[in-house]
């Protein structure tokens, strides 16, 4: 099933407003099986979305299209499809209904123009939205499934979940033709050519599957995918890719799929009891709002403090002056008082330590830019690494989140 994704807005057209929505939509249609054949960005015009559909219908069966269907005269996703199906505007009673019951909660009122979304082309079917004002809709027209959705992104992965994901799940089942099926293991600790050394020769061991690498910050994916018409073979063959990739390099995998690093320590931290505190200098932050980013994180993560000076450093962790004079702020040393002092502050079982030269200025000859030390602390124990990273100060402080939380990852095992 090959599926086109259409983007309407000029807001992201002129790259006001990332596309977030696209790469939300092709991962979760890759994961049921479908085929993304291709991502468009088009302005706020009928004529451009008509030219559009009637394009990318020649190839193919399902167009997503977000975007669009608000109250304002550049909302013109609607009024196109239904002129397109040779359909016409009905007034639905019953999304008509929510919006009084959205509108009351709210202590508003419906105005004419809330009132509007409540029309919808006659043979659509609506995909109730249960958190804004604009339902999906989705039309059966020539062979072709037009779906469109808001563009808010919390308002369409909902509707895309709820309804959009199980309608082509169904269709994808009652077709008889070959479909992809896809399975992912996460890495943390090992760089993309060391990982494919380690793996060996695809040739040997893929054998009808592939295997992608997708590297990040944070890690590397591997994508497992396996592409057949019976469920049996594809997951036979993707769980024989993955226990050969798991006997090759299974002591840097750390989970599979969606799994984030901060969700894999959270667990485990939970699991034992224990408790982390972070000291952070050169990220300022960046890795305590990634760990808390996990529901429930309140349970095993007590706190940080951000120790951008050295005055701060000494004052708040008990880093020693003389540490700092010998050493300079961006050394091994520093960070392991760092990690232990915001332990002991905290009075937790582990603690981190991070201080570095994040660019694009403050480097030497001895430290250049994007050199980072982090170290973790536990009782009796300390490990620390010096790293060099690059010259890109965002890059450099994503990096050492990930590298700060592998480490702590591999305490943890």
């Amino acid at each position: 099933m090959r599926v086109a994704l259409i983007s309407i807005g000029d807001e992201v057209l002129i790259g006001q407003v990332v596309n977030r929505n696209a790469a939300w939509l092709a991962e979760e249609l890759t994961l049921i099986g479908c085929s993304v054949a291709e991502h468009v960005t088009i302005s706020d015009t009928a004529e451009q979305l008509t030219s559009t559909i009637d394009r990318v219908r020649t190839s193919c069966s399902v167009i997503i299209m977000t975007g669009g269907l608000g109250p304002t005269h550049d909302d013109i996703t609607k009024d196109v499809l239904t002129s397109y199906t040779s359909d016409r505007l009905v007034m639905s009673e019953q999304w008509l209904a929510h919006l009084h019951d959205w509108m009351r909660e709210r202590g508003r009122e419906v105005t004419e123009r809330n009132a509007a979304q409540a029309l919808v082309p006659s043979r659509a079917t609506i995909l109730p939205n249960p958190i804004g004002t604009a339902p999906g809709l989705a039309i059966d027209h020539a062979g072709c499934l037009l779906v469109a959705l808001p563009g808010v992104p919390t308002e369409m992965q909902h509707i895309m979940l709820d309804h959009v994901v199980p309608m082509l799940g169904d269709r994808l089942r009652e077709s008889a033709g070959a479909r992809a099926q896809y399975m992912t293991l996460l890495t943390a600790g090992v760089a993309e050519s060391t990982l494919a050394d380690m793996l060996g020769d695809p040739s040997d061991f893929l054998g009808n599957a592939t295997l992608a690498f997708l590297p990040s910050y944070h890690g590397v994916r591997l994508r497992i995918g396996m592409r057949h018409a019976d469920e049996a073979v594809r997951l036979q063959e993707l769980w024989r890719v993955r226990d050969h990739i798991l006997q090759k390099a299974g002591k840097y995998v750390y989970g599979s799929d969606k799994q984030t690093l901060a969700e894999v320590i959270g667990t485990r931290l939970r699991e034992r009891g224990e408790t982390l505190a972070i000291a952070e200098s050169c990220t300022s932050g960046m890795l305590g709002a990634r760990l808390t980013d996990v529901v429930g994180s309140s349970a095993w993560f007590l706190g940080g403090v951000m120790c951008y000076s050295n005055e701060s450093k000494v004052r708040d962790l008990s880093v020693r002056e003389a540490t700092l004079a010998a050493q300079g702020a961006v050394s091994v040393e520093v960070a392991k008082e760092l990690a232990e002092g915001v332990r002991t502050r905290f009075a937790s079982t582990y603690g981190i330590g991070i201080t570095g030269v994040a660019g694009p200025g403050g480097g030497s000859v001895e430290k250049p830019v994007g050199t980072v030390c982090i170290a973790v602390a536990v009782s009796g124990h300390c490990v620390s690494t010096r790293f060099q990273f690059g010259n890109d100060r965002y890059v450099n402080r994503e990096r050492s989140v990930g590298a700060a939380m592998a480490m702590l990852w591999r305490l943890l095992k």
